[in-house]
This record gives C-alpha cells, sequence and structure tokens, in this order.
C-alpha cells in the first residue's frame, strides 16, 4: 500500500529540485532508526498475510464479466462502521478501483492454534466486502483478470483516450485508478515522466494451431483512429502489447510478513527466504492470460515488473540501475552471505560510506545503498520540510515502500519503542482461486521459517542463480517442464565455505528424493517435535502440506495450468490464442462458484482440477 502523507503531491518535475534533499530525509531516518533498534531483541514471532482481491460484475443476459469500479465506494463504507464490526480484519485502498486489499488487524503469532485461524480470517474478508456488493457483484482471488487492458472491460465502462491519457494508453483509461487516493496517479505519472517514455510490454504468444502466422496485435477495435501513432513502433510480431501501469498494478497478489526477534535474525532469515522465492512463485503461478490473448508465461511478476520501470533509456543501456523498481531480490544482507553476491549491484557510494561511518554492516549498508539509488517518486510538499511535518519520521519507509523487491527488508519506525520490530515481507506469490489454496500457501511459509530457525537450515546460494530460477518460476507449466537450482547440502556445516548446487524438479525440492530430504519433510519434522499441538490444527496443517506436495509432484495443476487447459478445452475456443467475451465469462463464473462454495477441500485436490 505504501505510506500516505497529507499535503499537495508534487509532479516529477516539482520533485526533481528536492532529489538530495529527501534523500538526506531518509538517510538521517535510517541512520535514527539503526542506532536505536539495531540492538533491540526478543521480540515475539508475528506474522500475518495479505491479499489483493477484485471487484467483479456479472452480466449473465449478454455472458459478459468485467471489472467493477467501485473499491474506493466500499472503503468509505468501511470507513463509517464501528471499530467492532472490522475487530479482526482491515481493508486498504490499492493501486486500481477495482482492487482492495484485506489483512488480519492483529498478527498471528507463534501459537499453533493461530495457523487453524488463517482461512476462515480470508473468508471472513470475502464475506464483509460482499454485503457491500450488488447482485451480480463479486469478490474474487484471481491474480490478473484475462481481459484487462481490452475495450470496455471495467464496469462502468470507459473507452481508452490516449491523447489525454497521462500514460496516453490506448489500454486503460485513467478512470481505473482509484480516486482520492492521489499517491496512486501521481506516482504512475512520475514514474512516465522520469522513464520520458510511455509502458511498453511485449508478452509472448501462446502458439496455437489456428494463431495467425505471425501473430500480430491490432488495437483497430478500440475506437482510435490513429492507434498506431500510440504504440510508437513497438508492437514485435507475435507479442502481445501492453502500454499502461493498470495492467501491471491491477495483477493481484499474496503477500506474508514476518517479523524477526532481532536485527540479527531478520538478515539471516530475509538470506535464507531469497532462495525460496522462486519456489513460491512457481508454486502459485495463475496468470496465463494477457489482454485476451493466451500467452506462454504463467506469471505476472516480469510484466509488472516492465509496467513499473522507471528508468531512462540512459540508465538502461549504461548499467546505471541494475533493475526495474519492482525486481527479484538484488543480494543477501549478512556479511557473511555477501560471498553469494555474484552479480554486480550499483550502489551510492556517499550513502554507504555514511552507515558505514555510523556502524551498519557493510554487507546491509550496501543494501540500503542500492535502495538510495532510486529517486522518490510520490512525494507531498509538506514531506519537503521535516521541522513543518511530524509525519517526516517516516521518511525511510516512504523510501523504501516505492521499491517493490520480492522481499522487503521492513526495520521499526524510528521514533517508536513500541512499533513493530524487523520484518521481512514475502512478496513473490500469486493468488490462488480458494482461501484453502492462499492458507495452505502462508501457513506452509510461516512454518518453514520455524523449521529453518530451529533446524539451522541454510538454503544459500549464488544471487545469479537466484535470479535464473525466477526466469524459470514464470516459463508456461514450469514445474512439469522446468527443473531449479537448489543447494544440495542444507544442514549448516561450519566446514564448508560455500554450498553446493544442483538442478532440481520441484517435487524432489518439496517432497524430497534419496538425495535430498525435501522442504516438507523439514516442516513435518518441526511439527512432530511438539506434542501438545491439538488435533483439529494438526489436522488442518497436514492438510495444507498434503496439498503443497500434490502441486509439487504435479498431482494438482497450478491455477496458470488449469487454466489454460480450460480454455483450450471450451467449446467456443477456435485454437486461435483469443480469449473471447464468452470464454471469459464462463471461467471466472466457474472461479466464482469453486471459490464461494460451502463445503471445504482440505481433504483432497480441489475440485477444479478434476472438470
Amino acid at each position: 500500500m505504501g505510506v500516505l502523507s497529507t499535503g499537495r503531491p508534487l509532479t516529477w518535475n516539482e520533485i526533481v529540485p528536492y532529489r538530495s534533499i529527501l534523500k538526506n530525509h531518509a538517510l538521517n531516518d535510517l541512520i535514527t532508526i539503526l542506532n536505536k533498534h539495531r540492538h533491540r531483541t526478543n521480540d515475539a514471532f508475528l506474522w500475518g498475510d495479505e491479499i489483493e482481491y477484485s471487484l467483479l460484475r456479472f452480466d449473465h443476459k449478454t455472458k459478459r464479466v468485467q471489472l467493477l469500479l467501485k473499491a474506493d465506494e466500499i472503503l468509505s463504507k468501511f470507513n463509517q462502521l464501528d471499530s467492532n464490526e472490522l475487530s479482526s480484519i482491515m481493508f486498504h485502498a490499492e493501486d486500481c478501483n477495482f482492487v482492495i486489499e484485506g489483512i488480519p488487524s492483529i498478527p498471528y503469532g507463534s501459537f499453533f492454534f493461530h495457523y487453524n485461524r488463517v482461512e476462515s480470517n480470508m473468508k471472513l474478508r470475502r464475506e464483509q466486502v460482499e454485503k457491500f456488493l450488488d447482485k451480480n457483484e463479486y469478490i474474487l482471488t484471481i491474480s490478473a483478470f484475462p481481459r484487462l487492458g481490452c475495450n470496455r472491460c471495467t464496469y462502468p465502462e470507459y473507452e481508452s483516450d490516449p491523447e489525454h491519457s497521462f500514460e496516453h494508453s490506448i489500454c486503460c483509461s485513467d478512470h481505473y485508478k482509484t480516486p482520492n487516493y492521489p499517491r496512486t496517479m501521481f506516482l504512475n505519472q512520475n514514474v512516465v515522466e522520469r522513464r520520458q517514455s510511455k509502458v511498453s510490454v511485449n508478452v509472448p504468444i501462446l502458439k496455437d494451431t489456428n494463431t495467425s502466422n505471425p501473430f500480430r496485435d491490432d488495437f483497430s477495435s478500440y475506437g482510435v483512429s490513429n492507434w498506431k501513432d500510440y504504440v510508437n513502433n513497438n508492437l514485435q510480431d507475435n507479442y502481445i502489447h501492453l502500454d499502461s501501469s493498470s495492467i501491471g498494478w491491477g495483477c493481484c497478489c499474496l503477500q506474508v510478513t514476518l517479523q524477526a526477534q532481532s536485527f540479527d535474525e531478520s538478515l539471516h532469515l530475509y538470506d535464507q527466504l531469497i532462495p525460496l522465492t522462486s519456489i513460491f512463485l512457481s508454486l502459485s503461478t495463475s496468470c496465463p492470460i494477457w489482454r485476451g490473448y493466451l500467452s506462454n508465461v504463467d506469471s505476472r511478476w516480469n510484466i509488472l515488473s516492465s509496467t513499473t520501470d522507471d528508468r531512462t533509456n540512459e540508465e538502461i543501456e549504461k548499467n546505471l540501475l541494475n533493475s526495474s523498481r519492482y525486481s527479484s531480490v538484488p543480494c543477501y544482507l549478512s556479511d557473511s552471505s555477501d560471498i553469494y553476491n555474484d552479480t554486480n549491484l550499483n550502489i551510492d557510494q556517499e550513502v554507504y560510506q555514511i552507515l558505514i561511518q555510523n556502524n551498519c554492516p557493510s554487507t546491509v549498508a550496501k543494501h540500503f545503498a542500492h535502495l538510495f539509488l532510486r529517486d522518490p517518486l510520490y512525494v507531498t510538499d509538506e514531506q519537503v520540510h521535516p521541522k513543518d511535518n511530524p509525519s517526516n519520521r517516516f521518511a525511510f519507509e516512504n523510501q523504501n515502500s516505492m521499491v517493490w523487491n520480492s522481499l522487503r527488508f521492513k526495520p521499526p519506525v524510528s521514533e517508536d519503542s513500541a512499533s513493530l520490530g524487523w520484518r521481512i515481507e514475502f512478496r513473490p506469490m500469486e493468488l490462488q482461486i480458494t482461501d484453502f489454496e492462499n492458507a495452505a500457501l502462508s501457513v506452509f511459509l510461516t512454518l518453514l521459517t520455524r523449521a529453518i530457525l530451529s533446524y539451522n537450515i541454510d538454503l544459500r546460494m549464488p544471487i545469479s542463480l537466484v535470479n535464473e530460477n525466477m526466469e524459470r518460476a514464470q516459463m508456461k507449466n514450469n514445474i512439469q517442464t522446468n527443473k531449479f537450482h537448489f543447494p544440495t547440502q542444507i544442514f549448516h556445516d561450519r566446514n564448508c565455505k560455500k554450498h553446493e548446487t544442483r538442478e532440481m524438479s520441484m517435487d524432489e525440492i518439496i517432497n524430497g528424493s534419496t538425495n535430498f530430504i525435501g522442504l516438507k519433510s523439514l516442516v513435518v519434522n518441526y511439527l512432530n517435535s511438539f506434542e501438545d499441538i491439538d488435533t483439529s490444527t494438526r489436522q488442518t496443517m497436514d492438510n495444507y502440506l498434503h496439498f503443497i506436495s500434490q502441486r509439487a509432484n504435479g498431482t494438482i495443476l497450478t491455477n496458470a495450468m488449469w487454466i489454460r487447459e480450460y480454455v483450450k478445452n471450451h467449446p467456443l475456443y477456435k485454437h486461435d490464442s483469443i480469449v473471447n467475451e464468452q470464454i471469459q465469462y464462463d471461467l471466472i463464473w466457474l472461479i466464482q462458484q469453486i471459490a464461494n462454495q460451502k463445503q471445504s477441500l482440505p481433504n483432497t485436490q480441489p475440485s477444479y482440477n478434476k472438470l
């Protein structure tokens, strides 16, 4: 969601003269945080999930489903409720007005019965939103609406207007953005102004038997007579073209944030989670359709990365900035892990030296110095003058929250001793159709961190291989067709300076083999070491582990694989890669029925995999 600030938002041209001032504010805030909280210890283990929900409207007469631009209205109604009515859940605005973020209002803790509350809390969030929806309106957990970017894909309907759009987009209207949430519009507008060009992303088409050869994207049906002037020769044969940040920010995800007991533990846990980012992305992929076409990818990750990239052509060509703001983790944090940082990392040398002078560990200083290469993109006039604005204690958080890596390192708030401690936000997972699946992934990840800390597991491997795994995790049918780099010896060995890796299937990584214990067994062994887990909670966790195991071995398809297979077997599909209005309607209606079924699915594979 990011930091909300009062005051007038500044345009990019207004921000430019204040960049060094704003950097100093954020750096001073970071130094205050390090001095105040560096030796903070014994914080409780707390954790929670975040889900970005999509709002949809069905028209059963015309067999259409559209994204519902109603998040601002729903949030306004929630704000009028008594706090007791929403005692265990909270909702926030997101970039697009068809998305609403829901979280548990109170973090979960270390008690095992908390794991039994996750799914019911997710269900409660749906139910509370549904109270404010009209007939034929629904809230669903889908990561990418199949025809987002197609003409009139929202309700109310808006035609694209590239001449007057701040992004000059043919695909999406400015009306898709959440109103009364200035961070949305100004951040995206400043991305375009900073990069000095409009968004341009090309996604490989899935070449089916009747797909035109070559496939050439066409916007002639959008009612823009001179549409070719707005694509600026960026169309490529056999690629689907996207030209709006709304297609990226309109994607929804599942995130989990975990609090460590200390600064040192947070560094250790962050490093151990890095190799898991691609594994959980692979297990959760759910985005095979883009702008109404079947694609040759399964994930949102690179697409969202490209639509939010604010780098200029010069910065890309000269490698002045390594990657988009939305990217895989650039480096490990612990000094002992620096041996695995085998890729070039651009840093702000001045920031690095100042942090070193303030006793910040070297590798952590590099992480922050890399972060400070990024310009601020959302700034209000009040943030420029810290003495007049007490909320400037969030100066570093504002800098940190505008970089979206697969993990986010989240320090405490500088002036607040009672604030949450050192946290890690795990960000790569895509949304699943059911609360059961989303809960299973969240609980498995959280239990895995407990096993890693308990057994001193070491999953580190070169960051270059992590990056390669992230690319493999997004490929079509990646669980069935790809192998992933993974360390062969995961139990800590003092005599081993650097672990070896080999390529393993997802089945081996999760379920193990004759040469590898498997991540599931680590969690099972951890659970078996406790005798006081109540029967209901243990059954829930076993059901989640069974689901993860079957997803990894291919018995249960990923959402992306199932969606693609559903489309290819639909009677109206012409094997031409086109997902038309009625195919989408039938698909999303079936997803709605699955997501809202009254019966639970813990003891067997989700029933939609049998359809």
